[in-house]
């Protein structure tokens, strides 16, 4: 946080924000441990709050503290809440079978029925992975998402994504053998 300090302009301003620190960062932390249940999360969300605060010390330095504390803290319960429907939204990216009813008209009932229990079977398998891997395969390929568009959604780079797909799709690899359904043409 200390670092962050240097961002001020003057002396007043970064006295306010080490005595903001030392006297609330950790009701901070317990606020955002509260939402999210992870100490690296809420350790981010507290330092989130202090570049928030950086912003806007000139309108809290001369208000009294219990009107800078309200601000502070719904700042943190909010930011913690965000992150918390973010990791949620993730969670809830689902490979959608919609997909499935585009090649209904162009494949014969045998062609179908036979891809169909081979997605079925995959969709299965995709699940079995943990996240962030069936995130962004599912981002990757059924929703059809770049490597950039899906670190922005991630909130990793895209050559963080290009390597989580790379061992996904190891690990997907691993698991179709597993399964007795890994059919690789020589």
């Amino acid at each position: 946080m200390f670092q962050y300090l240097y961002l001020l302009e003057s002396d007043r301003e970064k006295e306010f924000l080490a005595s903001i620190y030392e006297a609330h960062r950790k009701e901070m932390y317990y606020i955002a441990y509260h939402i999210l249940h992870n100490p690296s999360d809420a350790e981010d969300i507290v330092q989130e709050t202090f570049l928030t605060l950086i912003k806007h010390v000139d309108k809290l330095i001369d208000n009294e503290p219990h009107k800078v504390w309200a601000y502070i803290s719904t700042t943190v319960r909010n930011k913690a809440l965000n992150v918390r429907r973010h990791k949620k939204s993730l969670e809830e990216v689902e490979l959608d079978e919609t997909w499935m009813q585009e090649d209904i008209l162009e494949d014969g009932p045998d062609l179908l029925l036979e891809g169909y229990e081979q997605k079925e079977a995959m969709i299965k398998l995709l699940k079995q992975l943990k996240s962030p891997y069936k995130e962004v395969l599912a981002l990757q390929y059924y929703h059809e998402l770049s490597a950039a568009e899906i670190g922005k959604l991630l909130g990793k780079s895209p050559d963080n994504i290009r390597h989580i797909s790379m061992r996904a799709k190891k690990k997907l690899q691993s698991l179709l053998k597993k399964n007795g359904l890994w059919n690789k043409k020589k």
